[in-house]
């Protein structure tokens, strides 16, 4: 537990380091680090879910998750490649046995939320470090995702410990920094968006003329950041977001994927595969020259599994909004935080995807964590009736 523990603080910003410095200098050695890093903690991770498991039934959450990657598994004997299947696998696995390590030791009150945002903390400084080196280098061009969508898992975590904007202005700025310099649409219009309906939420939820002045305040300085980032790219800015960029008619727009959705779409629709798919990774072997994944759960999921892939990821935003109504009721000053996470995960899986990376893991980590603030309340509330 110990050694995990301190990984989980110090591997998990690590982790970051070493994936961007292999890519900043191209080198294989750093990467395998980071690799042979990451089978350590996962391995660790298994170990505490067999060992905690009678804990880990009380997640609300586990049982979903058990399933989705019992069925996850079960395609992988269907990848051309079981071995490299594996390890994409192993990414999964590592987010959602990660998360109910972190549902245990909050439990346990050997690992809280707190301690957490503070590795979350690390990683946002990190990130935005590596951005403004990807940035100064140049070699932003090559890569410009950097670690924008990292950053914007942790984003719904960042929010709840800000108390409505109250607190950690200074990583919020960072966040949001990170992902503006790198121009990544995608994760741009789902921060955006996020921050919007929290915002909103909370106002609706305990309206104060103080809190929408600060609002207002933190909406403007980010404005004028993302103006003086925007125009200061020139280049970059036209190309992507250009008009034909956002148009649905246009096969190129969105770097290609709408014409990359249109052809997936049509060739499950034509096929006999509809209910089970192509098999698991089939979406990377369309283009015979170069192997590229949809870039998208939704319709990566529908052309590998089918209609289960589908009912696997509509099951998954019936339960986030399950447990939003449920938390709603004891706690709606943070239960925006939930709609927040739910917006950022049904633009992500439409026009990216999170399924298959082990940064997941910071993004549906909020869901244990509020949980277990949740039961917390609720046993408040029975003690004190009792009494």
């Amino acid at each position: 537990m110990k050694l995990l523990i301190f990984l989980i603080k110090w591997g998990f910003p690590l982790l970051l380091i070493t994936d961007l410095s292999s890519e900043l200098l191209s080198s294989d050695f750093i990467l395998n680090i980071s690799r042979l890093l990451r089978i350590v903690i996962l391995i660790l991770i298994i170990k505490e879910n067999i060992v905690n498991f009678p804990i880990i039934k009380r997640f609300t959450f586990f049982r979903f998750f058990l399933f989705f990657s019992i069925i996850l598994f079960f395609y992988l004997f269907t990848d051309r490649n079981f071995y490299e299947g594996f390890w994409v696998y192993s990414k999964t696995l590592f987010w959602i046995l990660g998360i109910n390590v972190l549902f245990v030791y909050a439990y346990k009150k050997v690992f809280l939320i707190n301690d957490f945002i503070t590795v979350l903390k690390r990683v946002v400084t990190v990130a935005f470090i590596f951005t403004i080196m990807f940035y100064i280098t140049g070699y932003i061009k090559n890569d410009y995702n950097v670690a924008s969508y990292l950053v914007l898992f942790m984003y719904p975590l960042l929010l709840l410990s800000s108390n409505g904007y109250k607190n950690n202005k200074f990583y919020i700025f960072l966040a949001a920094l990170a992902i503006l310099i790198t121009l990544k649409r995608g994760a741009m219009i789902a921060f955006a968006l996020c921050n919007i309906v929290y915002y909103l939420s909370n106002l609706k939820a305990d309206f104060n003329f103080k809190k929408l002045i600060t609002g207002i305040f933190i909406f403007l300085s980010l404005g004028f950041a993302g103006v003086y980032i925007f125009e200061s790219q020139k280049n970059t800015r036209e190309e992507r977001f250009s008009e034909d960029q956002f148009d649905p008619n246009n096969s190129k727009a969105g770097s290609g994927r709408v014409g990359m959705y249109t052809g997936i779409y049509n060739e499950w629709y034509y096929s006999d595969n509809h209910l089970f798919g192509f098999g698991n990774q089939e979406d990377s072997y369309r283009r015979r020259n170069r192997r590229t994944h949809a870039h998208s759960d939704i319709f990566g999921f529908l052309y590998n599994h089918g209609i289960v892939g589908i009912v696997l990821i509509i099951i998954l935003y019936f339960k986030v909004l399950k447990f939003y109504f449920s938390y709603r009721k004891y706690d709606r000053k943070n239960a925006p935080i939930i709609l927040s996470l739910f917006v950022i995960l049904v633009l992500v899986n439409f026009y990216s995807g999170m399924f298959r990376t082990q940064d997941a893991i910071y993004f549906f980590a909020l869901l244990p964590y509020l949980q277990l603030k949740r039961d917390a309340i609720k046993q408040s509330i029975y003690i004190n009736q009792s009494a």
